[in-house]
């Protein structure tokens, strides 16, 4: 199951690498198509804003790029005793694995939150290990399997 977790996160970085290099290449190619006009300074208003956007998508891409970079160092054939990136989780309120946040995905029919240990819950749960309890949103949850 830790293969295809990682599989389906890694599928969502690449559609965001993906949109942000289009998008990038959409506000440079806007910048480069603006030609001087007779209006003053629209011209460098306009190019502005396509920088700005550029800018922007880069922005982007970096920050799928390292969502990737951490996907990459992640060896779902690990079995973890401690909650860590590449973990699966299995607690009272439901299953994590943490690696990036990617949001609730549905596997054989179970649902399965793919959260960054960053999360709330990340931050909650790392470093702990099967059987212990800990505190989230004021009540105690119970763990039943690290891997």
């Amino acid at each position: 199951m830790k293969n295809r977790l990682l599989d389906l996160a890694k599928e969502k970085v690449q559609i965001r690498l993906d949109e942000a290099t289009k998008a990038m290449e959409a506000a440079q190619s806007a910048a480069n198509e603006d030609t001087k006009s007779s209006a003053g300074d629209k011209f460098e208003t306009s190019r502005a804003m396509a920088h700005n956007d550029y800018n922007l998508y880069k922005r982007q891409w970096h920050e799928a790029m390292n969502d990737w970079q951490l996907l990459e160092i992640i060896n779902p054939e690990n079995s973890n005793v401690l909650v860590s990136n590449g973990s699966l989780v299995k607690t009272d309120i439901g299953v994590f694995f943490f690696c990036i946040s990617v949001g609730v995905v549905q596997i054989d029919n179970q649902k399965v939150m793919i959260a960054s240990l960053t999360s709330p819950i990340g931050e909650a749960l790392k470093g702990k290990k099967t059987g212990e309890k800990f505190e989230f949103r004021e009540k105690q949850i119970g763990i039943s399997e690290v891997s």
